[in-house]
């Protein structure tokens, strides 16, 4: 191989080094190193390319050698100008088109040969969609759509850079207009004036505005139907407390049932209040704490009722749905409204936590036949444990195994159609075999029919092993959950916040009573709430404050709702970006400590809070606070939501939280938290060590666009994430992070992924069956001694399972 111009000329006898003295050329190698040049250039001569102004005129000229490149730039058949190839020697062979002429800016010429509608231009190069072209306007346009001819094409209709066709007038004489040609269409890039826009949209005011009047007067007619209509709806369904455990005393046999209040379950439903009782299954109704309506005990699912006779409430259980026609069933009780249901196996009850619809068995179950064969055809499953005669959503953990590699298995609910298991038919949700004989597994939630079974079916025989860990139960709840908001009163009267001279005083009165704050604005150093009170609105309300204390601090507040719209306004700066200037000064927007039993539902903003927007800590009753938390909204906050010190058993759901430091803090276990989006903040969840830290989910949630989508240090009890999505930085087209330090058990079940992913040497983290976007997603950062399991990941660009699959 030839020396190069460099070592032929090097300054030293060794290259780089003045020691071994100067150098001086030898002549053999400079006529060897010119004579490779020589050879190059006339190699490069003889295959020179040309340049044709039509086809016609290059495929009459063969005189050239193979591989020639040649322009064909003026032809009048648009599609025939280009860049060829030829093929054969010369004087044989034929010429190829290969590509579109290199031009990325073409300059046409409008001089009024068209019309102000039709559009005629002209330029020296042909037009095409590898270009873009200019030209300016001759004469506005009088009408729409608007068309135009480059070098006499065929007419392009002009399109607005959003797809519109030009408004009358959007075209103006010396208008600069820079687009490209997309197929019949020439998309504008710059776009048409505003006036014509703006002089329609006031043509569309004026013409609206004409029918407000008579909207308005339907106005009132309307709302006092829809009053109406909940006076009769709201009622029925509903059901607060009473919730079900088990006795400790005779864990066999006896249930205690909680104080509450519920709707009897029929067209014309009243309302009953019961105090918290213990109702023991041995012994007859009518007896003692006797519970069972039923002539005789017996294993299976038994159903516990409230029921009335219009004066007085009883309590007891039957494993009939309408109990009446028991044997022990009170006379004169016509009304009942079954609060929950129970299964006795062996001769005792199973064990259940009770959170409101969630109902948890304390031991999980595993089922009876485990392994249980599944096949390529659909089967039924009887699970035990979980009630019948009901539908419930059973909550179970199950494992598939078989030898069969890349095969799934599909559990669904019976009161749906059956479908095949696998990717192109209706999925997999217990994972996909990665080995031979090993095993794949998953949380599930499925509907049951009212005999407790569920649907399996596999993509290849293989085993189920399942454990039935409870169920949810709306308990005859699903016409409304929650109670009356509007349109009914609470037993102890209604108090309007017009009537006192502060909002404190307001809701000071309205303890144990239904407090309606008027619309309008309010400003305050701080509001204290009370015990047994509903708040709502009659309208948006917003409520300031210039102090560092809570806007509302319910602390010590028990059996509480807030519903409506309101807006907490604090004094914080604007967000502006990451890291922000935001700092945690104790603002809070609603302090909740040592709650219990309350519900927030409705448009409950956040905003400027040099703190915490919701702020949940110290859970009353063994650190169950039992809220249910629907309809956050936060922007400008050091922390959108924070849960810390013990505060446990929320559900967070419906929030949406921007432009914060931090979307979501949680330092407290056992809170879920769904259905959310959390984008453009620092860190979107923030997790942190803490008493019984973690340990909860968040399901359906998007992280998008921030810096840290999930930011963990010092988990010990893990966290989930089923079924979310991160995505990209602050500025949306970079890399956002899931960083883990020190934290252990961190699964990322199902979702979409595009963000970077890194664990420190202590960490430990599980994802599975997410969809990887590898264009926002770096190889995963592992320190040595830090676990990273991947399983079933997809790959966008390949549809493939993902190059970090292990």
């Amino acid at each position: 191989m030839p020396l190069t111009a460099r070592q032929v000329w090097r300054d030293y006898v060794v290259d780089g080094v003045p020691s071994s003295g100067p150098y001086k050329p030898y002549k053999p190698d400079i006529r060897n190193w010119g004579t490779n040049l020589e050879g190059f250039l006339t190699a490069v001569g003889s295959n020179a390319g040309t340049v044709k102004l039509t086809r016609a005129l290059l495929y009459a000229d063969l005189l050239h050698a193979a591989d020639t490149m040649a322009w064909v730039v003026q032809d009048a058949t648009i599609d025939y100008n280009g860049i060829y190839q030829k093929i054969g020697a010369s004087g044989v062979g034929s010429w190829t088109r290969v590509a579109d002429l290199p031009f990325s800016f073409i300059v046409a010429t409008d001089a009024g040969a068209g019309t102000p509608n039709a559009i005629i231009a002209t330029s020296d190069m042909p037009a095409s969609e590898s270009a873009l072209i200019v030209f300016t306007v001759f004469e506005a346009n009088t009408a729409s759509p608007v068309t135009v001819s480059f070098n006499g094409s065929s007419p392009l209709t002009i399109k607005t850079n959003s797809g519109n066709d030009i408004a009358t007038g959007g075209l103006t004489a010396g208008l600069q207009v820079f687009g490209r040609v997309i197929g019949t269409t020439f998309r504008l890039i710059t776009d048409q004036v505003n006036a014509a826009i703006v002089a329609a949209a006031e043509a569309a005011a004026a013409s609206a505005s004409g029918y407000r009047d008579q909207a308005l007067g339907y106005r009132d007619q309307a709302q006092a139907y829809a009053e109406t209509a909940l006076e009769a709806t709201l009622a029925r369904g509903y059901l607060f407390g009473g919730e079900i455990s088990n006795n400790a005393t005779d864990l066999t046999n006896d249930l205690d049932i909680a104080a509450g209040v519920a709707a009897t379950d029929d067209a014309a439903p009243g309302m009953m209040v019961w105090s918290a009782v213990t109702r023991q299954l041995d012994v007859a109704y009518g007896t003692g704490n006797g519970g069972r309506f039923d002539s005789a005990i017996a294993d299976g699912t038994w159903h516990i009722f409230a029921c009335t006779n219009g004066t007085l409430v009883a309590i007891g259980m039957s494993q009939s749905l309408n109990p009446t026609g028991a044997a022990n069933y009170p006379s004169g009780y016509t009304k009942y409204r079954r609060i929950g249901s129970r299964v006795r196996i062996s001769g005792a009850w199973r064990r259940v936590v009770q959170r409101g619809d969630r109902h948890m068995l304390l031991d999980p179950l595993p089922q009876t036949g485990n392994p249980i064969a599944t096949t390529t055809s659909a089967a039924l499953l009887a699970l035990s444990g979980i009630p019948t005669g009901i539908e419930v959503d059973a909550l179970f953990e199950t494992s598939y195994t078989s030898a069969t590699v890349s095969a799934g298995a599909l559990l669904s609910s019976p009161i749906i159609n059956d479908a095949a298991p696998g990717a192109g038919n209706a999925g997999s949700n217990v994972g996909h075999i990665q080995v031979t004989n090993q095993f794949t597994a998953a949380s599930a939630r499925i509907r049951t029919n009212t005999s407790g079974q569920i649907r399996h079916r596999a993509g290849a025989s293989g085993n189920l092993y399942i454990a039935v860990h409870g169920w949810f139960d709306d308990r005859g709840a699903n016409v409304f959950k929650g109670g009356p908001s509007s349109g009914t009163s609470s037993a102890g009267g209604e108090v309007r916040s017009s009537q006192y001279n502060t909002l404190q005083d307001a809701i000071t009165a309205a303890a144990g009573k239904r407090l309606v704050v008027e619309a309008g604005s309010y400003t305050t150093t701080g509001l204290t709430g009370v015990s047994n009170i509903e708040i709502t609105t009659s309208g948006p309300v917003t409520i300031s404050t210039t102090t560092n204390a809570p806007i509302l601090d319910m602390t010590n507040c028990v059996n509480w709702s807030i519903r409506g719209h309101i807006r907490f306004v604090g004094n914080a700066t604007t967000y502006t970006g990451y890291p922000g200037s935001l700092t945690d000064a104790g603002q809070k927007g609603i302090k909740l400590s040592n709650c219990d039993r309350y519900l927030i539902d409705g448009k409950i903003e956040f905003a400027n809070i040099n703190g915490s927007g919701l702020y949940a800590e110290l859970s009353a009753g063994s650190w169950q606070h039992d809220g249910i938390i629907k309809g956050i909204r936060a922007t400008s906050c050091y922390h959108g939501i924070r849960y810390t010190n013990v505060a446990e058993y929320d559900h967070v759901s419906d929030f949406s939280i921007s432009n914060c430091a931090f979307a979501v803090m949680v330092e407290s276990g056992n809170v879920m938290f769904s259905d959310g989006k959390m984008n453009y903040n620092s860190v979107c969840v923030s997790l942190g060590a803490g008493s019984n830290n973690a340990h909860g989910e968040f399901i359906n949630c998007q992280m998008n666009h921030s810096n840290y989508a999930v930011d963990a240090t010092g988990i010990t009890l893990g966290e989930v994430f089923t079924g979310c999505i991160a995505l990209g930085n602050q500025a949306g087209s970079g890399h956002g992070t899931i960083r883990l330090t020190n934290s252990v058990g961190i699964i990322w079940n199902g979702g979409q992924i595009g963000a970077d992913i890194s664990l420190d040497a202590t960490s430990k983290m599980g994802l599975l069956n997410a969809y990887i976007r590898t264009d926002l997603t770096n190889a995963p950062s592992v320190a040595g001694g830090g676990v990273f399991t991947a399983k079933n990941n997809i790959a966008n660009t390949t549809g493939a399972l993902w190059a970090y699959n292990n």
